[in-house]
């Protein structure tokens, strides 16, 4: 599902990412990474488990957002998903909120969108 803020483009996904939806997720980020803003968020507040393969798609997406001047933040971090990401260290290199309306008020605020 993809919803529009302004100047901001949050796509949400629905369904833990496992070895039967990897190609799916990987496609979907790549789209997310294509629209015309420069302010994206990953909103996974659904998501409960994520694969190594997901972990990898997600940081290389951050990195693909930079090399194109965008900034990719992930909304929605909360329980397991916390544990994950706290595990692996994913806040040293991109922004993690628990809601969408945090990520959002990061961007308004930061950028006076």
């Amino acid at each position: 599902m993809r919803t529009k803020h302004g100047a901001i483009h949050v796509f949400t996904w629905n369904e833990d990412i496992t070895l039967n939806n990897t190609e799916q997720f990987r496609k979907a980020m790549a789209k997310l990474i294509e629209e015309p803003a420069d302010h994206l968020i990953l909103n996974m507040e659904q998501v409960k488990y994520i694969n190594s393969a997901g972990l990898g798609i997600i940081a290389d997406g951050v990195m693909t957002a930079r090399k194109q001047q965008k900034e990719l933040v992930v909304a929605g971090v909360q329980g397991s998903l916390q544990e994950i990401f706290r595990i692996v260290k994913f806040s040293s290199f991109i922004k993690l909120f628990k809601t969408e309306k945090e990520a959002i008020h990061y961007f308004v605020e930061n950028d006076n969108i």
